[in-house]
This record gives structure tokens, sequence and C-alpha cells, in this order.
């Protein structure tokens, strides 16, 4: 019996010392201020200050890489569309001021004016997609700021002594990632 006590006494005294350690690192000021809903926020007013906020600074180019494609392909197919567009109703109007000077006929203009009509819309859709795409970025990475990718990932095994009716000691296994 008075093994026992002696080596509950040693368990507890071991649960004490486990409990006052200092809290893991990576609980600094900082996880609190950090805040997924400013990242989001900072995104969706201005394409990149999330990334700014979340310091993933080489992510800003690539945001403003894919928004500038979008809008030179919008621009471009737009202004095909205008033209074949032009070039159409000069076509098929019965006013001998306006001429075709494209060298299509009516079928292909209108087939042309169709094909630059749909590949705006979709480099527009293309537009909206990275816009969403950089504010949902933000905000994941907002969440996962203060992951730890390190390779220190360590157990750390504790003594306990479970409340228990039977007095019984035991042994706790604690993962920290």
């Amino acid at each position: 019996m008075r093994r026992f006590l002696w080596v509950a006494c040693f368990l507890a005294c071991l649960r004490m010392v486990g409990q006052s350690q200092p809290a893991d690192s990576l609980a600094t000021s900082e996880t609190k201020t950090h805040s997924p809903r400013k990242a989001t926020l900072y995104s969706a007013v201005l394409p990149g200050a999330g990334q700014v906020y979340n310091k993933k600074y080489w992510k800003v180019p690539i945001v403003y890489a894919g928004l500038g494609t979008a809008a030179y392909f919008i621009q471009t197919n737009n202004k095909s569309y205008q033209r074949f567009r032009k070039a159409l109703v000069a076509d098929l109007d019965e006013d001998p001021n306006t001429i075709n000077d494209t060298g299509y006929n009516s079928s292909q203009l209108d087939e042309l004016q169709e094909f630059y009509h749909r590949w705006r819309d979709i480099s527009m859709l293309a537009l909206a997609g990275v816009y969403v795409l950089q504010i949902i970025d933000a905000h994941v990475d907002a969440h996962l700021f203060t992951f730890d990718v390190s390779e220190d990932v360590s157990v750390t095994i504790h003594p306990s002594l479970p409340m228990s009716a039977q007095n019984k000691g035991g042994i706790s296994l604690i993962l920290k990632f």
C-alpha cells in the first residue's frame, strides 16, 4: 500500500509539472489578431490585399496575372465581336454607304459574331472566377496562418491519475502537431 501511495504521488507531481509547462509556441499574440474575416474583406475590396495581409506576397503577381489575362481576353474578344457585328449589319442593310470590308459573307459573319460573343462571355466568367478564387485563397490562408509546417512533430507522454472509484493509476498519450 505504501508503494502505491508513492507511485500515486509521483504520477500526480508529473502531471502537475506537465500542466504547468508554457502553452504551445504557436499560440502567440499574432493568433488572436490575425483574422480570416479581415483577409476576406481585404481581398474583396482590393484583389491581392488579403494575400498581403496573410504575408503571402508571392501570390499577388499570380492574382494580377490571372485578372489581367482574363481582362485582356475580354477586350480582345469584345473587339472582334463588335467588328464582325458591324460588318454583319453593314452586309444585311440596304444602305449603299455601308460596306462589309471583312471579305466574309453574312452566314460566316453571323458564325464569327456568335463565336466571339461566346468567348467574351466565357472570359467574363474567368475574370469572376479568378476574383472569387483569390478571395477564397485569402480566407483559407488566414485560417492556416498559424499552422505549424515544421518537421518538429513531437510526442509527449504524461502520466495521469484518473479520478475514479477504484483509484488506479494510468498513463495518457498527448500528441502535439
